[in-house]
């Protein structure tokens, strides 16, 4: 099997092409990839979560987490305030002008999307689909596999 034939590769290889395409269409609002997941989160999860939940749901280190929500606080997208129940975490809200600029996330997506799945069927999409989940369950239903961790987690 040939590179271009390995499909974790190709996953990889589509993984990268979306985040960079991310990264340059939304680089004028100085936002990257993982900063619009970030608000997006915060968009489907009533505009309010705490940063350990966020760090959590996006499986990141704090350190990240924290680089993430001051980067986006210093560009207006969020607030922070203590949480109430642990001194320690932070609430982070979704500033009305992130809202607002939503939209255009919303509409750029959309755009990627169709770009993205251009010439391709609602048959072999349908499959792709159901292949694509069916190997995240199989990845998430591992048992007795050990691996060896990377030294940058």
């Amino acid at each position: 099997m040939n590179r271009n034939e390995d499909i974790g590769y190709l996953i990889h290889k589509i993984d990268n092409k979306i985040k960079t395409n991310i990264d340059n269409h939304f680089k004028i609002h100085d936002l990257t990839f993982s900063q619009s997941q970030v608000l997006h989160l915060l968009g489907t999860n009533g505009g309010t979560v705490n940063q350990k939940r966020l760090q959590t749901m996006m499986n990141v280190s704090h350190p990240t987490m924290v680089g993430l929500v001051q980067r986006l606080e210093a560009n207006g997208f969020v607030t922070t305030a203590p949480d109430n129940l642990d001194r320690r975490n932070k609430i982070v809200s979704i500033t009305e002008e992130a809202v607002k600029f939503k939209e255009e996330m919303v509409k750029s997506g959309e755009t990627f999307n169709r770009t993205m799945l251009e010439g391709i069927n609602d048959e072999e999409l349908s499959v792709v689909t159901r292949v694509l989940n069916k190997m995240i369950d199989n990845i998430e239903n591992q048992k007795g596999v050990q691996y060896v961790k990377n030294s940058d987690e």
